[in-house]
């Protein structure tokens, strides 16, 4: 049986919530971090007004500071329930261009993956390349792929944390994908706080070919911290973020 198959299509709505618990029975490494995380995680959101499991997830990385913010809401307000150091960021900021350039993307992702039996102990994939990044890598051979937030603190290209605050990570994120398998779980990649201002004009203009990217990232987080929503994320056929307005 091919286990990655089933998490993608678990993770991707076609079964059942109540399958988490045969999750738990099959893989032990999900086992353990229900038992070691699910008292903490519980505590930390009902301090928030927060019940789990959240019916949505919403995940801001931000590659510089090297910060992973994990926010989350049931019918209220968009709450942040936790940021988690990220071990390592290889490469230099800018979005990944093509397979070994060790780049960690930029961009609007979502996860379409889960591994409970990681070589990283656990992990989430995220679906670059995006129609954004094969437009950017259409005169690359291969763009590249296989981008995971996962455990073990090394990377090559990915979004490495440390294995027990990965544990709290999946667990908490696969608990809303069983519950709310119609609600995707967006991720933000940002080279850094592009709020920021002063690091946003130096960093410009250390990175004058980024410059207009970056522009359509910063709008898209400028949108989440001043409305506190989702924006409504597309993508141009010529490989633009853009943001429908209802």
């Amino acid at each position: 049986m091919n286990w990655a198959i089933i998490f993608m299509i678990a993770s991707m709505g076609l079964f059942k919530s109540s399958n988490i618990d045969s999750l738990r029975k099959n893989f032990p490494r999900v086992e353990e971090a229900a038992i070691h995380t699910d008292s903490y995680l519980k505590q930390i959101c009902n301090k928030k007004g927060l019940n789990l499991p959240l019916k949505n997830i919403f995940i801001q990385v931000f590659k510089d500071e090297k910060i992973m913010e994990v926010w989350g809401k049931n019918e209220g307000e968009w709450q942040l329930i936790v940021s988690y150091p990220i071990c390592f960021i290889p490469g230099h900021l800018g979005p990944k261009i093509k397979q070994g350039d060790q780049q960690v993307p930029e961009g609007w992702y979502k996860i379409n993956s889960i591994n409970p039996k990681s070589e990283f102990h656990l992990s989430m994939q995220i679906n670059y390349p995006n129609e954004a990044d094969l437009v950017r890598s259409k005169n690359e051979k291969d763009p590249g792929g296989d981008i995971f937030i996962h455990g073990n603190c090394v990377s090559v290209g990915c979004i490495p944390i440390e294995d027990i605050p990965m544990e709290e990570f999946f667990w908490l994120t696969v608990q809303s994908i069983y519950a709310y398998p119609d609600q995707a779980i967006q991720v933000l990649m940002l080279p850094f706080d592009l709020n920021n201002e002063s690091k946003y004009k130096k960093m410009t203009k250390q990175y004058p070919e980024y410059y207009s990217f970056w522009e359509e990232l910063k709008s898209l987080q400028v949108y989440f911290e001043e409305f506190r929503e989702i924006p409504n994320v597309t993508i141009s056929p010529d490989g633009h973020y853009y943001i429908l307005i209802d």
